[in-house]
């Protein structure tokens, strides 16, 4: 049994080892995507604020958007909460043109000065790795797609993070001793050498113990964004009908099927669909025990003819942006469906500290530092798995021809 893992784990290692060191390097960069981006874009994210003066209302705001927008081009949100010293940050989509046809989606998000209106910028977020506007952006699409076409890059990222889920396991089972049936020594004490690495010894056995060493310390860590991953990139296909064995789903928030025929206007003006929203999550809120702490977003989903509106309670998990939702048709503002990041079905709440945690959104900078040494680290058992591989095949051939 252990020759068979010990093959498994050799050409599975092999053939993730390219993905998982570029999922490990932009991931140790995108835990700081917001940092790094502010730092690169601050024309677009950090505007001079003037001091005293007021921000324009969130009806205001979207009205600049849209009139500053391409032709064609919508602008399906209202912000309801913008940090001061930051820009509006808006969502674009596709809307038609003047001949009917679908206009060309050319920038995706577009940024405005929240006190004045004046747009900043636009840009079509993760288009081109070398453009400083786009960089982040692309380093995230690599990250989980390789940056590829259509599904195809996620489909492949998706097989690869099963893969990586399982040989985590089989990884975890190969660093335990082989069984003695007269071992006077502890299980533990023969266990020990598998968490440490030995510095005063050669190279090839450095290279081994950090590639164990690495591997199972942070073995249960790292079968965490195995399995994120898996969550992510192959929800339906693979996530699902796992967790489902072990855990109750509320499936409201993705059980709306599409119109025949979507919005083509506005069901309303938006400070109407903003005060039906409020009304409705009073009443959800006092439904569930929800304590609001401010209000952050109101999206119109034309696909689905509905309203999509975020606030920030005490079920999230983040403490900058607002996560509980709910959806209203957008004619009546009946609740169709919610999103709770805590509190609701098991199934759902593991699957938000998972996606938290794989994205670096709770416990603060210390815990984004992790995640970022985490990438890293995979990159180093990546590498180092490779050059075990390689060296022993190396000592193969130089064997066989001294024969």
């Amino acid at each position: 049994m252990r020759a068979y893992l010990v093959i498994w784990h050799r050409w599975v290692g092999l053939a993730m080892a390219v993905f998982l060191v570029v999922a490990g390097f932009t991931g140790a960069i995108i835990a700081f995507e917001e940092e790094v981006d502010g730092w690169l874009n601050p024309h677009l994210l950090h505007p001079a604020w003037q001091a005293g003066r007021a921000s324009l209302n969130a009806y205001a705001l979207r009205e600049a958007a849209q009139r500053q927008a391409p032709a064609g081009i919508l602008v399906d949100e209202l912000l309801l909460h913008v940090e001061a010293g930051e820009s509006a940050a808006f969502r674009l989509s596709l809307g038609q043109s003047v001949d009917g046809k679908a206009a060309p989606l050319l920038a995706d998000e577009l940024f405005l000065h929240p006190q004045t209106g004046a747009m900043l910028g636009m840009r079509l977020r993760g288009d081109s790795l070398f453009q400083r506007e786009t960089l982040v952006g692309f380093l995230y699409k690599l990250h989980y797609s390789l940056a590829l076409p259509g599904n195809s890059g996620r489909l492949i990222f998706g097989i690869i993070a099963v893969l990586w889920t399982l040989d985590s396991m089989v990884a975890f089972y190969l660093t335990l001793p082989r069984r003695q049936q007269a071992a006077k020594s502890s299980f533990l004490s023969r266990w020990k050498p598998a968490w440490l690495i030995k510095w005063q010894a050669g190279a090839t056995r450095i290279n081994f113990d950090l590639h164990r060493a690495f591997g199972l310390w942070l073995c249960l860590v790292l079968l965490m964004f195995a399995w994120s991953s898996v969550m992510f990139n192959l929800r339906e296909q693979v996530y699902m009908p796992v967790m489902k064995t072990m855990f109750d789903f509320d499936l409201s928030w993705r059980s709306i099927p599409p119109l025949a025929q979507p919005l083509s206007r506005e069901p309303m003006p938006w400070s109407q669909a903003h005060a039906m929203a409020r009304q409705a999550m009073q009443r959800f809120s006092a439904e569930r025990g929800l304590k609001v702490d401010f209000e952050d977003r109101l999206r119109l989903d034309r696909q689905r003819g509905l309203y999509a509106y975020f606030v920030h309670s005490n079920a999230d998990l983040r403490s900058d942006r607002g996560n509980t939702a709910i959806l209203m048709d957008a004619a009546t503002g009946e609740i169709k469906g919610w999103w709770l990041p805590t509190g609701d079905k098991a199934g759902n709440t593991v699957s938000n500290w998972l996606g938290a945690l794989h994205m670096g959104q709770v416990f603060g900078l210390p815990y984004r530092v992790f995640v970022s040494f985490c990438g890293l680290a995979l990159v180093l058992v990546s590498v180092t798995g490779v050059l075990i591989w390689w060296r022993k095949r190396h000592g193969k051939q130089s064997r066989r021809v001294a024969r």
